[in-house]
């Protein structure tokens, strides 16, 4: 059974007519309670993790979109608050070609809009200035195997990571909420992907710590979050971004969430629950021996690294075809 709710008879505990409400609770928000509480459950969410302690260098992963956006105006006044941590922010320009220019673009004047409101120090950097080319002519070259998600993920991740050691930043801060968090385990469970369970992805010193203050907040408080806000962000999904898998993780989570209250939170209580009863033995990683990073046990070479060296040399390939 659908229930439809009509907000202009639902008022907030405050007395003010409500703009908000949470469905799991049953608990109507008017605007200025509603931003008041998703700051207040960010904190808590910081708070409870130990995110963030004084004297942290934060580089704040900003790509334009709602989360991030998000992100930074909470990271900001947190940051104002405290006094006693800086913030950098960066936003990655990966040269995804679209009809009239580059995908990008727009979101990187809204994260200069957001980063400035708060004076936070903005750098855009491109793949092609990191990785020799653009996602789009990696996509060309078809140098990797599965969805163009996943070179442009390894690169995301290195060149996030090069620009916090470049800043000095001991920690990134990404947009991931509860939706995505929540699909993300149930992925690896099905996947039997105990490690990623465990978020054991900073296997190694040599990695920058992530920090996910909006893991605790769901994408529908989120976008609220902005639109109260007025926030512009990016709309627009990016041309390669189809990760089927997902998709039917997502669907799944949708429909189960209409019968079960709560589901979400559920998934994220379990993965907090398994990081306090199982310890997997550290792992210890080779270091690439073309550029020093860290990668796995296995290889000698890192996927960066990887996907470098066959896009050069499909490119040095074509290029001596067209010269002959």
């Amino acid at each position: 059974m659908i229930i439809i709710y009509k907000m202009d008879r639902l008022f907030c505990e405050c007395g003010e007519k409500a703009v908000y409400l949470d469905n799991n609770s049953g608990i109507s928000y008017c605007k200025k309670c509603f931003l008041n509480y998703i700051y207040k459950k960010a904190v808590k969410t910081i708070k409870h993790y130990n995110m963030i302690e004084i004297g942290d260098k934060i580089l704040l992963a900003v790509s334009g979109g709602k989360d991030s956006i998000v992100l930074v105006d909470i990271m900001g006044k947190l940051a104002k608050k405290l006094q006693k941590i800086k913030l950098f922010a960066v936003t990655i320009d990966e040269g995804i070609e679209i009809e009239g220019g580059n995908y990008r673009n727009e979101a990187i004047e809204y994260a200069r809009v957001i980063t400035q409101k708060y004076s936070i120090p903005h750098k855009v950097v491109s793949y092609r200035e990191l990785f020799g080319g653009s996602l789009t002519e990696y996509v060309k070259a078809n140098v990797y195997k599965g969805s163009a998600c996943s070179v442009c993920g390894v690169f995301r991740r290195r060149a996030i990571n090069l620009i916090a050691e470049e800043l000095g930043a001991n920690k990134i801060a990404t947009g991931h909420n509860k939706d995505d968090e929540a699909q993300t385990i149930l992925m690896n469970v099905l996947r039997g992907d105990l490690e990623r369970i465990l978020r054991l992805n900073n296997i190694s010193e040599e990695f920058i710590p992530r920090i996910k203050p909006l893991r605790r907040i769901s994408e529908r408080e989120i976008a609220m979050y902005a639109y109260l806000k007025g926030y512009k962000f990016q709309i627009n999904e990016c041309p390669y971004s189809h990760d089927a898998i997902r998709d039917k993780v997502r669907d799944v989570l949708e429909q189960v969430s209409t019968q079960i209250n709560g589901v979400y939170d559920a998934l994220l209580n379990f993965q907090d629950k398994l990081v306090n009863y199982i310890t997997i033995h550290q792992v210890t990683l080779n270091k690439c021996i073309y550029c020093g990073k860290p990668t796995s046990p296995k290889s000698k070479i890192c996927k960066p690294c990887e996907y470098k060296l066959e896009f050069t040399k499909k490119i040095n390939y074509i290029h001596s075809n067209e010269s002959l």
